[in-house]
């Protein structure tokens, strides 16, 4: 896919700290055009996008007041609320949450399964299932909780226009069946996304005369515009979620204790979800913290970006909507982009070079710095490094049993060549973490300068691991490259051969 760019950049001095989200509106409408487009666009993409460095100021804007479908992003706003009423002590979360058969959803890449039900957990567990598995089932059990109600109060209360009214996807799911078929408005929401998600048929003759067939690919196509086009639910302009993520940095800064709280939690929760495709091209000396959600023909991206682990403050956002005017109007139009390859995440992908350099223009890697609490790295066949890391993971990932993985990891025959096509293992040992909160950027360089970076952490050990997989599409020349702490702590190049 080629991409087109002219991104012009804006730059403003602006005196003091931007302390409401009518100002920020007020000076994000003065910035350039970025200008982002592709071939895709003739099938009627539209983008949105804002991108800031929150401390020099530079960035650019695209489609600002323009309404999208965004899927799970409103899952940040039930985050929350649900911090807010923490907080504020409006409810009480002291309790446990249980699991049940009526919260199953049935899908693919939940987090929540049939085998967990009648499972019970913390309320904080459940709303990192909501951000950073973005499970469905886990965002409708802590609405119901915490009350939809709240989740749109608390909303409101931030004034901050451009955002819709936020429901769980298992309402979304038997909204849109109903298009298919007007019965399915009588049937629990649960019932029907495991049908939606999963064609499970289980318990439809209380409701039907006879099983329903389930809709094909087309008809999905069909309802999924007619809900875009009739609701406006979980709908938001880039600019309404740039508001609220300036409001909780402000938080951080000049809020009271409780605002505090709020963003600081949201913020921290985020910062263990995985790089998305829109930022795969930002160095390894900042820290992502973000939340995407997708659904038939449209992808969004919210990434809130930081240079400094201990501080925390968010020192600049990447905000990335894309929507298909009509779901029916191209190829790829109304496909569901859940996999790595589908159009949009590769459009986001193509794209991430040019944010990359609207945040960086003047970029170069840092040198590598000894790290002595990296103890080894080695590269290998994601066998050869998944059999010494079998015995550490089968024992709970005991910090016992590090020195033992060590020397197995060390004990392993160096590779240098790699045939195209197959996974390279990176494996990973440490020591000495002090039971601190310990983050790691690992950076996979393809030989035409394609980048897939990937975050992960350690926390509350002493020694720990890590093993991470990443797929060798191309031949030549690869290089890895390793962040702890955001700090350039490893490099390494082999050579992939067909």
């Amino acid at each position: 896919m080629k991409w087109l760019s002219s991104v012009v950049i804006t730059f403003f001095l602006l005196s003091g700290v931007v302390n409401t989200s009518a100002q920020n509106a007020d000076f994000l409408t003065n910035y350039s055009d970025c200008n982002f487009t592709s071939t895709e666009d003739e099938n009627g993409l539209q983008l949105g996008v804002v991108i800031l460095d929150f401390d020099t100021r530079f960035g650019c804007v695209q489609n600002l007041e323009r309404v999208f479908n965004v899927a799970s992003v409103p899952k940040i706003l039930v985050a929350a609320a649900y911090y807010d009423g923490v907080i504020n002590r409006t409810f009480n979360n002291s309790g446990r949450l249980q699991f049940t058969r009526n919260y199953w959803m049935g899908g693919f890449n939940d987090c929540l399964r049939e085998e967990d039900i009648g499972n019970t957990y913390t309320y904080e567990q459940i709303v990192e299932f909501m951000i950073n598995c973005s499970d469905n089932a886990a965002t409708w059990m802590l609405m119901d909780a915490i009350g939809w109600e709240t989740v749109n109060e608390y909303a409101q209360s931030l004034e901050i226009e451009g955002i819709g009214e936020v429901i769980p996807y298992s309402e979304v799911d038997r909204l849109k069946l109903a298009f298919d078929d007007e019965q399915w408005a009588s049937v629990p929401a649960g019932f029907a996304s495991r049908f939606y998600r999963a064609r499970m048929t289980t318990g439809l003759l209380d409701y039907f005369s006879e099983i329903p067939e389930r809709p094909n690919r087309d008809d999905f196509v069909a309802i999924n515009q007619r809900y875009f086009d009739e609701y406006t639910y979980n709908t938001m302009t880039p600019q309404a979620m740039a508001d609220f993520v300036w409001l909780m940095r402000d938080y951080l800064l000049s809020g009271t204790p409780e605002q505090w709280f709020v963003a600081t939690s949201v913020f921290n929760v985020m910062l263990y979800t995985e790089r998305q495709y829109s930022t795969q091209a930002m160095p390894g000396e900042v820290y992502v913290a973000g939340k995407n959600g997708f659904d038939r023909g449209l992808l969004a991206e919210v990434n809130i970006v930081f240079d400094d682990m201990n501080t925390r403050i968010p020192s600049g956002m990447v905000i990335l909507f894309g929507q298909y005017e009509s779901l029916s109007g191209g190829p790829n139009n109304g496909q569901l982009p859940n996999a790595y390859g589908d159009a949009l995440n590769d459009l986001f992908y193509d794209l991430s070079p040019q944010v990359r350099d609207v945040l960086y223009p003047n970029y170069t890697q840092p040198i590598v710095q000894n790290n002595f609490q990296m103890t080894s790295v080695v590269l290998n066949d994601e066998g050869t490094i998944g059999s010494c890391w079998a015995p550490f993971r089968l024992s709970d990932f005991s910090s016992a049993l590090v020195p033992q993985l060590e020397t197995c990891f060390n004990t392993m025959r160096p590779r240098v060549t790699y045939p195209v096509g197959q996974d390279l293992g990176l494996g990973i040992t440490l020591r000495n973490l002090n039971y601190a909160d310990t983050r790691f950027t690992m950076l996979f360089t393809a030989p035409d300068g394609r980048q897939r970076s990937y975050q992960t952490d350690r926390q509350n050990t002493e020694n720990a691991a890590i093993f991470w997989l990443h797929p060798l599409d191309m031949s030549g020349q690869w290089q890895v490259d390793i962040y702890m702490n955001l700090v350039h702590s490893h490099s390494e190049t082999i050579l992939a051969q067909r």
